[in-house]
């Protein structure tokens, strides 16, 4: 790994350090709801082993263990040590016995091949610095005939609110779009998905995509969620440049687009892919 991916992955960490107290606890908890659709779709069958990588709080790892049953076993694995803390936390709270978290970088996996029935992957992809590497070691954990399942942001056709806001106020930056690292695999579109999960040797590919709006109360739900999420590496950033009120001002004047009687509008747009070994 080079020095600048290294100097990635720990800038990274300790944004998912900062956020991990509060994590999917503000808003409309749209990743426990995504969360919960990918272990159904994967149809998680009882007494399997089931392997969650970059678990976060648990949005895919608490359904998949009631749906193995107390005989199967769930570990869940992320690089931030304060959101593995959260979530043992959680895990003792609801007395399961079924389920271990672990502090491991999802570029080494830490376990023998043919490992799991089924490896999950919900809407981290964008924050490995090596994505094919991962994939790459997601496969090999999985056991013959078992299930990779991943979730995947869509891509956008146009700019969401932190972009629009961010080249507004620094256009001098317009050319490096928040969402543009170029020579990534692009996890953003079903033809991507299905070629990485090909590339990788996994066969009886099913990609679906679904739709979904969730509501902010207000934009200042909008605002303090933004916080809890990987975007206050974002706002941090902007911060320390002495603009942050300036942004918000802008980012609550883009938002007026989204706004009804329900609130404020996120659009999901979800690519949830599986293959089997």
């Amino acid at each position: 790994m080079s020095l600048g991916m290294f100097k990635r992955n720990e800038r990274l960490e300790g944004v998912f350090n900062r956020v991990a107290a509060n994590f999917d606890s503000i808003g409309p908890r749209y990743f426990s709801d995504l969360g919960g659709k990918l272990v159904e779709y994967s149809r998680v069958n009882e007494v399997a082993t089931l392997l969650d990588v970059a678990c976060g709080k648990g949005a895919s790892l608490f359904p998949a263990a009631h749906s193995v049953g107390a005989n199967g076993k769930v570990i869940g694995i992320d690089f931030s040590k304060e959101m593995v803390k959260e979530t043992q936390s959680l895990i003792c709270a609801q007395g399961l016995c079924n389920v271990k978290v672990l502090q491991i970088d999802a570029e080494k996996l830490d376990f023998f091949d043919n490992s799991f029935d089924y490896v999950l992957c919900g809407l981290s992809t964008s924050f490995f610095s090596n994505s094919s590497l991962a994939m790459d070691e997601m496969y090999r954990v999985l056991k013959d005939e078992g299930k990779l399942g991943l979730s995947t942001w869509k891509k956008k056709e146009k700019k969401g609110v932190l972009d629009k806001v961010y080249t507004k106020l620094f256009p001098q930056n317009e050319n490096r779009n928040l969402n543009n690292i170029t020579g990534r695999p692009d996890f953003g579109s079903v033809d991507g998905v299905e070629k990485i999960l090909k590339d990788i040797g996994l066969k009886n590919i099913e990609i679906i995509v679904e739709e979904k709006a969730f509501y902010y109360k207000d934009e200042e739900e909008w605002w303090q969620e933004q916080w809890t999420n990987a975007s206050r590496g974002l706002f941090e950033h902007i911060e320390s440049l002495g603009a942050i009120n300036e942004f918000k001002k802008e980012a609550f004047i883009e938002l007026m687009e989204y706004k009804d009687v329900h609130g404020i509008r996120f659009d999901s747009e979800v690519i949830f892919s599986f293959g089997q070994k």
